[in-house]
C-alpha cells in the first residue's frame, strides 16, 4: 500500500488553516465597483461545511445514492443495496465522525457516510457517489438566452422542486428555459473543497465533479483512498473557473455534483469498505455593500440578496443563529401613493 504523503502533507496544512477559520478576513479588492466605491474593500473567507450526511434527505436511510458502472438500469424508485454477477454495491449513513472533528464530539446526530462495493472481474472499474433527486440538493438555473426558442415552443413555466414555492422562476411570468441541476450547491466564490475519508489501504483514485453556472463541468482529483483510516482530501478551485459577473449580486454559484471512485486493472478485487464525511468549501462570502444595497424592488429581488444567507442557513447545524432578511414587507405592485401604508 503506498500512502500519498505528499497530498496528505498539503492537505493536512491547507485544513489545519481552513479548521481555525470560523470567519477570516483577507484585504482584497471588492469586484463591483460602484459610483463612490463600496464601504468595505476586503474578502471574507470562510469554512463552511455543506454536506455533513448528518440528516438523511433521501427518505430511505442511506443519505447518497451509490452505483457503478456494472450496474443494469432497472426501472422504479432507486435501491441503496443491489448486486449482479459484474458488482455489487450498498450505502448508508452510519452514526459516527472523525476524532478530529473536534464540532462533532458528543454530538449524537452525527453521521458518516458508508459505502460497500466489489467487483468480479479487474479493469477500470468506477463507482459514482451523488446526492439524490430532492429538494435539499436541487438548483434551478435559468437559461434567458433560450428564451425565445421556449416561447417558440409554448414552453411553460416550471418548477425543478417538488415544492413549486422553493422555485427562483416565481418571479417572472414569461416562458423561461430553466436547467434542474442535481447536487449541493455551494456558497460564495470557493477556494478550496475538501471532505474527509475514511479509508482502508484500497487502491482507488478519488475524483469531485463540479458545475460551474455556466453548464460546464470541471473534474478535480483528490487524490489516492490508499491508507489507512480517517484523512482529510481537498483540492483547490482555479481562478479561472466562472464564479462571478460584474453585476450585483455578483456571485454565480458552483453545484458539487458527485464524487468518482476509479480502478486502474491492477486494483484488486477485495471488498471495499469506505466511509465520508464533513464535505467542506473554503470560501469568499462576501458580497460588495453600498448605499441603496437594501433597497428592494419587489420580494423576489429581496429573496434574491437572501440566497447567501440561504445556502449556508440550509447547510447549518444551528440554522436559526442565521437571520435572513424579512422579504415580506417588500413592495408589491404599483398602486396609488393614498392607498400605501406610509
Amino acid at each position: 500500500m503506498k500512502a500519498n504523503w505528499k497530498t496528505y502533507t498539503s492537505v493536512a496544512g491547507a485544513l489545519s488553516v481552513a479548521a481555525l477559520l470560523g470567519g477570516f478576513a483577507i484585504t482584497g479588492q471588492a469586484g463591483v465597483e460602484t459610483a463612490v466605491g463600496s464601504d468595505v474593500s476586503s474578502a471574507e473567507l470562510r469554512a463552511i461545511t455543506v454536506e455533513s450526511w448528518d440528516q438523511d434527505y433521501s427518505g430511505g436511510g442511506y443519505g447518497w445514492e451509490v452505483l457503478t458502472d456494472k450496474d443494469v438500469k432497472t426501472q422504479g424508485p432507486y435501491q441503496p443495496k443491489a448486486s449482479n454477477l459484474q458488482s455489487e454495491r450498498e450505502v448508508k449513513l452510519i452514526k459516527g465522525t472523525p476524532r478530529d472533528i473536534k464540532e462533532n464530539e458528543n454530538y449524537e446526530k452525527a453521521r458518516v457516510l458508508g459505502v460497500k462495493f466489489a467487483f468480479t472481474f479487474p479493469g477500470y472499474n468506477t463507482v459514482t457517489m451523488r446526492p439524490p433527486s430532492v429538494d435539499q440538493y436541487t438548483t434551478e438555473r435559468p437559461r434567458p438566452y433560450l428564451n425565445e426558442l421556449a416561447l417558440a415552443e409554448g414552453y411553460e413555466k416550471r418548477s425543478c422542486y417538488d415544492n413549486p414555492a422553493l422555485s427562483s422562476g416565481a418571479d417572472t411570468q414569461r416562458a423561461q428555459m430553466v436547467d434542474c441541476v442535481t447536487g449541493v450547491e455551494l456558497p460564495g466564490q470557493v477556494k478550496q473543497v475538501s471532505v474527509w475519508v475514511l479509508g482502508r489501504g484500497n487502491e482507488y483514485k478519488l475524483e469531485g465533479w463540479i458545475e460551474d453556472w455556466k453548464g460546464d463541468t470541471h473534474i478535480y482529483d483528490f487524490g489516492s483512498v490508499d491508507f489507512v483510516g480517517w484523512r482529510p482530501l481537498s483540492v483547490e478551485i482555479p481562478r479561472q473557473v466562472p464564479q462571478d459577473v460584474s453585476s450585483y449580486p455578483q456571485t454565480k454559484n458552483l453545484v458539487f455534483r458527485q464524487f468518482k471512485l476509479r480502478a486502474t486493472p491492477e486494483t484488486s478485487l477485495e471488498t471495499v469498505y469506505i466511509f465520508f464525511d464533513e464535505l467542506r468549501v473554503l470560501t469568499n462570502v462576501f458580497e460588495v455593500h453600498f448605499d441603496g444595497a437594501g433597497l428592494d424592488f419587489d420580494q423576489a429581488d429581496c429573496e434574491r440578496k437572501n440566497k447567501l444567507l440561504k445556502m449556508i442557513r440550509k447547510h447549518a447545524r444551528n440554522p436559526d443563529t442565521i437571520e435572513l432578511k424579512d422579504c415580506s414587507q417588500a413592495p408589491g405592485p404599483a398602486k396609488p401613493l393614498n392607498d400605501q401604508p406610509n
